[in-house]
């Protein structure tokens, strides 16, 4: 079985801020940068112009590999999004086809969550790249994987939001962009990551309320993608010293379907075999 201790001590973790971003949890759109000036006239060249964080993740998005469908709805997001954030990076030890796996099919967290009792968010795909989202709090969603490789990640998400917070029905769409790097570290896989999210809020939503919570719920949408990735290093962890205990695991995720599951089992045995051959390698 998995490690009690490294598993009682998480808390409540909403996936990739999904449930906090349609709940109207974040800062308002950056300022863009200045550009400079020559002040010498055409004496010298101006110096380039500054990207900005938000031109940046706008940038990094492959237009061209994407659907018709898929890029006319980010287009409508990023064009009228009145809030950007970006997280700083955040680094962890992991396999990296278990970190995919993770990335790719986050129902495998949330329901990990769920038998810890530390999370009443509820996933359920309908369809390959497509789940709706049910966080018990209010918050309704469907979460779409538009893109993905090993380096970079797109999700576009909707939906609503009514509860104590606002008790209005508040809409929301969401461009979440995930880049990730991959490196080796004696002699292990490391992942860092970031996320950069663009927001579109309907024109119902109480701005005043947003103004008014978005730096408290800025720091927890932080806090939760930092413990989010310390938590996907404590899987890769279990998976290392407990492979047989992190199967039994996924055995119980009755919230995964079966397929999901039986490949995340394969790669819980050939992770744990590179491990294995890491260790072996290292005591030579």
């Amino acid at each position: 079985m998995p490690k009690p201790s490294t598993l009682r001590r998480l808390t409540f973790i909403p996936t990739l801020g999904i449930c906090l971003l349609l709940s109207c949890s974040l800062i308002w759109a950056e300022t863009n940068p200045s550009t400079g000036k020559n002040i010498e006239g055409n004496t010298a060249a101006a110096p380039a112009k500054k990207i900005s964080a938000r031109e940046e993740a706008e940038t990094s998005i492959p237009w061209e590999k994407l659907t018709p469908a898929a890029n006319e709805k980010l287009q409508a997001v990023l064009a009228n999004s009145s809030v950007f954030h970006r997280s700083t990076f955040q680094k962890t030890t992991c396999d990296h086809k278990i970190y995919l796996h993770l990335i790719r099919y986050p129902e495998l967290v949330v329901n990990m969550w769920e038998l810890m009792g530390v999370s009443k968010l509820r996933m359920d795909r309908k369809e390959d790249y497509l789940i709706n989202i049910d966080d018990s709090y209010g918050t309704q969603s469907q979460l779409e994987l538009v893109y993905g490789n090993k380096n970079l990640h797109i999700f576009y998400a909707e939906g609503t939001y009514k509860g104590s917070i606002i008790p209005t029905l508040s809409k929301g769409k969401v461009v979440l962009i995930l880049e990730t790097k991959k490196t080796q570290e004696t002699g292990k896989p490391v992942i860092s990551h970031r996320l950069n999210m663009f927001i579109q809020f309907d024109k119902s939503t109480n701005q005043f309320v947003v103004k008014t919570l978005q730096g408290l719920f800025l720091k927890i949408v932080d806090m939760n993608f930092a413990e989010t990735t310390k938590f996907i290093g404590q899987i890769d962890e279990i998976i290392q010293d407990n492979p047989d205990g992190m199967k039994r695991l996924s055995g119980r995720l009755t919230r995964v379907q079966k397929p999901i599951r039986e490949q995340f089992d394969k790669l819980i045995e050939r992770a744990n075999a590179r491990y294995e051959h890491i260790a072996t390698n290292s005591d030579d």
